[in-house]
């Protein structure tokens, strides 16, 4: 690809373009995502200067398996809680 191309690309990708965003950012991500890898948000948190919520009983669109769930021992509850209290307190970047 040519410099202007890829200089153009760079500036939508979203890690660039987080630092001009103005609004609360709560990123969370499924460990367990088979389409986009939970490293993609943790890169993402970083650039926005919050920290992504990795959940390990989610994957790309929704919990896992009721069966999987029960046997992880429901890590993630405390990790919903604290997210939704972000979203209604306020809290976030």
């Amino acid at each position: 690809l040519s410099a202007d191309t890829r200089t153009a690309l760079e500036r939508q990708s979203p890690p660039s373009a987080m630092p001009r965003l103005r609004g609360r950012t709560l990123i969370a991500h499924g460990r367990a995502d088979s389409s986009i890898p939970y490293t993609e948000s943790v890169r993402l948190g970083e650039a926005a200067g919050t920290q992504a919520v990795i959940l390990t009983t989610f994957h790309h669109t929704g919990p896992l398996s009721l069966v999987e769930i029960l046997q992880s021992g429901v890590p993630d509850g405390w990790k919903l809680v604290g997210l939704a209290d972000a979203l209604l307190s306020g809290r976030g970047r």
